[in-house]
């Protein structure tokens, strides 16, 4: 398992509470905003997945291509995004664990052996690559990749998979498994428990890996009542509603960062057991 990992459920263990996992779009609405966003989050969140933004994605919703449109427009470049984690990374006194989440295409057209370099010395502690087959040689020769720098490949379950494909989703997970709680677009619909409950069950018969439940996770009551299945609670759309609610009000920097961080805040209190 990655270090940074084994301390975020370390402490989580310790303080009888689930891990809560803010995902945002890195550079929106633009660089330094962004920046002051995440160093605001790590204040709350233990996991902090931020996005590569992608114009051709295609699980998420408009709410996150919307937060897309808006870093592409502020020139965001995968490079940009590793500067933008490791100048995080150096200032944060928290084990806060940073996972990228991103799209096959980019990481291929970047370079593999390239990508995960940059992760390594981004000091990237996770990556999620939405599209990836676990039967192609690229998903093998990142997954190889990422295990020799100490990175979690962290693998999507959703309904729609069977056990063969969480067993051999298993092989390459170390750090922890992230069911999706609907088949569908990010943030589209209300989160299913009853798939978490089905899908959970499917992997504790293999393994005892922490499990990760996002999509559909919106607000404190969602959280709450998913921390009782997961390890990890994930809420992304509703935060990245919210940063786009802060810029539309002529929020940037500082004061956007506060905006976002007051109401993550809230939502993080719904991991407590």
């Amino acid at each position: 398992m990655n270090k940074t990992f084994e301390k975020v459920f370390a402490k989580a263990k310790s303080e009888n509470r689930s891990c809560f996992v803010a995902f945002v779009t890195g550079m929106d609405p633009d660089y330094n905003s962004s920046k002051k966003i995440l160093l605001e989050l790590s204040n709350y969140c233990d996991v902090i997945e931020v996005g590569v933004s992608f114009n051709t994605s295609t699980s998420d919703s408009s709410i996150i291509m919307g937060a897309n449109d808006r870093a592409i427009k502020s020139g965001v470049k995968t490079g940009k995004i590793f500067k933008l984690i490791k100048e995080v990374k150096k200032e944060i006194n928290s084990d806060t664990a940073f996972v990228t989440m991103g799209y096959l295409n980019q990481i291929h057209v970047y370079g593999i052996d390239r990508y995960i370099k940059n992760c390594k010395k981004s000091g990237i502690d996770g990556c999620i690559v939405v599209d990836s087959n676990n039967e192609s040689p690229e998903d093998d020769k990142i997954f190889e990749g990422l295990t020799k720098n100490d990175i979690a490949f962290i693998k999507l379950i959703a309904p729609t998979n069977d056990s063969n494909y969480i067993k051999q989703s298993l092989k390459k997970s170390s750090s922890w498994l992230y069911i999706v709680s609907y088949a569908g677009v990010t943030g589209s619909k209300e989160v299913n428990i009853n798939n978490v409950k089905k899908l959970a069950k499917m992997i504790r018969k293999q393994s005892k890996i922490p499990i990760g439940v996002g999509f559909g996770i919106k607000n404190y009551n969602d959280v709450k009542k998913v921390s009782k299945l997961a390890d990890l609670v994930v809420c992304g759309s509703s935060i990245v509603e919210k940063i786009k609610e802060g810029s539309q009000k002529g929020l940037t920097n500082q004061n956007l960062a506060q905006f976002v961080g007051k109401y993550v805040k809230k939502l993080s209190q719904g991991v407590k057991h």
